[in-house]
């Protein structure tokens, strides 16, 4: 019979196994041993590129084409996990357009309507002279017209005295002075409009650029309102009564205004209000837009400018869910006119999440160590033992052997924490100790309130690490997706029993305790008792199930260790409790490989088993923290019957008679 192969516990690599498994192991170099090998210096001795454009790792194809569109001026559209460096490409593209002149913009009041102001744009520095210009002319109308105020209300007051003292009556004189008094009044409110119109000359300066060639903007809309994405007219509170502002003092410039001739950059683009990605289409195409009020009860909702530059570069980004309508939920989504604009006049680009392990990506990580390290400014540099612990991290978030993550990000997040650690300690330098204090600080919020929900409900007193039971079966299941830190495993006990059926004809197989909400493993496991016992299943019934208590857990990795369970009641043969068996079970007794099945192993290692069985399909997939290598014994296998050797203790002829059984295609 074939045998199932252990996975060594050393990271060496180890060669194929015949009959059904194969032996696992680190496709490149222990990253400690690589790092002496290539004499790879603390981070302090590394050096960094000029350009933002070369430190972004791992995305060569993402890069290429970030180049020829900022180039040639054309819209990007960026896809892929968080965290893999969309943003940075963003940013990197505007320092790739060379230096240009910008604009300036002014807005002025218009004489014939004053809720539509008028818009000029000049060169960059002359707008503040213009505006210069603009107030001393207005000062100078202002001053002459307040003269001519103040004289008039000095004459009105001396001929009112005069009469006052003139007058035969005091009566008639104090009346005659409070008549001419109130003239006074009238007249200073009537030329109040006057003035207002004076005020009104002097433009408002809404984009200010200097006067000579400069770095191309960048602005990151990410999460703006329409207000500050498309620009605003602010509300007035005297709205009325000849004390409101004049409209074109409100005007406000939006981030399209603001990135012209340059870069602009909205992340998360598909959750975006569709009105607002149609005014974001019509921007990129006329290049121009107005700027109009966005409060309804505000007299601004009435004003619209005249259009205002706006030649941007767009790079939108955003996840999967972008050009995948069935995960977007309540996003909003990317509206298809937007999507063809970027499309017809530029490029859309996916993201990797992983590179290859080779030593050139290596040596990538290294760079973005000494990155992280000088752009946090605060922390010590990193020696180069620390340096290959953070290396073996990007192995094991890649979830698959001869991989290394690109979700830099999240990355950066144990090693600001090791060198805070190491800040704190004293030490001129980052050690490896740090890094693996800080491995298990930085586990993400998710993955902690998993771990603490699983130590609360996790059902001990059913975990046996040791002897052997009839009809019990201890499997493993995980939580959390792992688009944010890591999915956390637990450990789940499966158990079985067979009984006469009250149907002398019949026989059938119950689950529950959370198997039931698998679609298909109650039919395959019922598959494979058919296949071993035929016909001899009829008048036994077989209830079986797990011990699963945490919400959302996946159930089809339960599937071998629910087999081996009903196997066991069915065929009296007591179940190892030191050993474990993952994997999700095929109508044909395969071992199909799952998700998660690393924090599965580490986590029956964390309660005490030595022995974990897994698909081999999952090979590729076991990145184990150091600390579990000389803990557990990992067994890869093909089909369930490589499995029961190692689960079952029984006799030699048994398991295999029962191996032979499940492989064998019943005819009849």
């Amino acid at each position: 019979m074939p045998k199932a192969s252990k996975r060594p516990k050393t990271p060496e690599t180890a060669p194929a196994t015949p009959g059904g498994a194969r032996s696992g192991g680190l496709s490149a170099a222990d990253p400690h041993a690589w790092v002496e090998q290539q004499g790879v210096p603390a981070t302090d001795q590394v050096e960094l590129p000029k350009l933002l454009i070369d430190e972004v790792i791992g995305q060569d194809e993402a890069v290429e084409v970030a180049r020829k569109a900022a180039r040639q001026g054309r819209h990007l559209l960026l896809l892929g996990d968080p965290g893999t460096g969309k943003s940075m490409i963003a940013k990197a593209m505007a320092q790739i357009l060379p230096d240009r002149q910008l604009d300036d913009v002014l807005v002025y009041a218009n004489p014939a309507d004053e809720n539509r102001p008028g818009v000029r744009v000049m060169r960059g520095g002359r707008g503040r002279q213009a505006l210069a210009a603009s107030g001393v002319k207005a000062r100078r109308r202002a001053g002459t017209g307040l003269l001519a105020d103040v004289v008039v209300l000095l004459a009105l007051l001396g001929v009112g005295l005069w009469f006052l003292f003139t007058a035969a009556d005091t009566f008639q004189g104090l009346m005659i002075l409070g008549l001419f008094l109130i003239v006074g009044i009238v007249y200073f409110g009537m030329s109040k409009g006057g003035r207002k119109k004076v005020a009104a000359l002097v433009p408002n300066l809404l984009i200010e650029r200097p006067g000579h060639p400069v770095p191309a903007p960048f602005v990151d809309a990410t999460g703006s309102s329409a207000g500050a994405l498309f620009g605003d007219i602010r509300h007035d509170p005297y709205q009325s009564g000849g004390l409101e502002t004049p409209t074109h003092e409100r005007v406000e410039a939006g981030a399209i205004h603001k990135a012209d001739k340059g870069i602009l950059f909205i992340d998360e683009i598909n959750v975006l209000r569709l009105d607002s990605q149609q005014q974001l289409l019509t921007a990129m195409q006329d290049k121009k837009y107005q700027v109009t009020g966005k409060g309804e009860n505000s007299s601004g909702a009435m004003a619209r400018t005249a259009k205002v530059p706006c030649d941007f570069i767009l790079v939108a980004a955003g996840n999967m869910d972008v050009i995948d309508p069935a995960a977007q939920g309540e996003h909003v989504g990317l509206h298809p006119a937007l999507r063809s604009r970027i499309r017809g006049y530029g490029y859309e680009v996916y993201v990797r999440a992983v590179m290859e392990d080779t030593d050139e990506n290596r040596h990538k990580l290294v760079r973005f160590v000494a990155q992280e390290v000088r752009r946090d400014g605060s922390i010590p540099h990193f020696t180069p033992e620390a340096v290959a612990e953070v290396i073996r991290e990007a192995q094991r978030r890649s979830g698959h052997t001869g991989k290394l993550t690109l979700r830099l990000r999240e990355l950066g997040g144990p090693v600001r924490t090791a060198g805070d650690l190491a800040r704190d300690a004293g030490h001129e330098r980052t050690t490896v100790d740090d890094v693996l204090r800080a491995k298990d600080m930085s586990m993400s919020l998710e993955y902690q309130v998993t771990r603490r929900g699983i130590e609360t409900t996790t059902a001990r007193e059913a975990l046996q690490t040791d002897g052997a039971v009839v009809g019990t079966a201890t499997g493993a299941s995980f939580l959390g997706t792992g688009e944010t830190g890591e999915p956390a495993g637990l450990v789940v006990p499966v158990e079985a029993d067979a009984t006469i059926s009250s149907d002398r004809h019949r026989g059938g197989l119950f689950v529950g305790g959370g198997l039931e909400h698998s679609s298909t493993l109650g039919d395959n496991v019922g598959a494979m008792l058919k296949r071993l016992r035929g016909h001899d299943m009829a008048g036994i019934d077989i209830h079986v199930q797990s011990l699963l208590q945490q919400e959302g857990a996946t159930v089809d990795s339960l599937g071998a260790a629910t087999a081996v369970a009903c196997i066991s009641s069915l065929e009296d043969l007591p179940v190892r409790q030191g050993t474990a068996v993952v994997g999700a079970l095929a109508v044909s007794g395969r071992l199909r490989s799952v998700d998660g099945v690393t924090q599965m192993i580490e986590a029956a290692s964390d309660v005490g088993y030595a022995t974990v069985v897994v698909p081999a399909a999952n090979e590729n997939d076991i990145l184990l923290e150091h600390r579990y290598r000389g803990r557990v014994e990992v067994v890869l296998a093909d089909h369930l019957a490589d499995a029961l050797p190692h689960v079952l203790d029984a006799p030699a002829h048994r398991v295999k008679a029962i191996g032979d059984a499940l492989r064998r295609k019943r005819k009849e």
